[in-house]
């Protein structure tokens, strides 16, 4: 079979996305690219004497193009992402595990601030307690009056 030769805008399909697509079809056909002008030019020759739907294999490569464009704006778009997980990942120190048992000074002011708090509420619960006379049973506040 004679070779296929196709022409892509360069303004709207970047000469990075062409090459890639162009090199996924190397298992099946001999590719060459070359610039003219505005456009990249690309020569294909099948490797093997089957035949080839000239329509199928444009539109498979319009639509590999799409992809691979979007791909890149996706690698473009996460770059200084990638960038910081890489950064992170070669810059990684393991912490030094904190014994359960040990607490900084700052944690030990924070709990005896809540403990303090927690006595107050308490001591204030139990005036009000003895004051309202709760912990009386009935038989202590009305005695033993029955009706007969």
């Amino acid at each position: 079979m004679n070779k296929i030769t196709l022409k892509y805008d360069l303004n709207k399909y970047p000469i990075e996305a062409v090459r890639y697509v162009f090199y996924t079809l190397t298992s099946q056909f001999y590719v060459l690219l070359s610039t003219e002008k505005n456009f990249i030019k690309a020569e294909l020759k099948p490797i093997s004497d089957s035949k080839i739907d000239i329509k199928k294999l444009k539109k498979n490569i319009e639509l590999e193009l799409r992809d691979e464009i979007l791909r890149q704006r996706i690698m473009n778009d996460s770059l200084k992402l990638r960038e910081y997980l890489i950064r992170k990942a070669i810059t990684y120190s393991p912490q030094t595990p904190v014994s359960p048992d040990t607490l900084s000074t700052e944690e030990e002011k924070e709990l005896e601030k809540l403990i303090k708090e927690v006595e107050e509420e308490l001591k204030k619960e139990m005036e009000e307690e003895k004051s309202n006379e709760i912990k009386k049973t009935w038989e202590e506040k009305y005695g033993n009056k029955s009706k007969k």
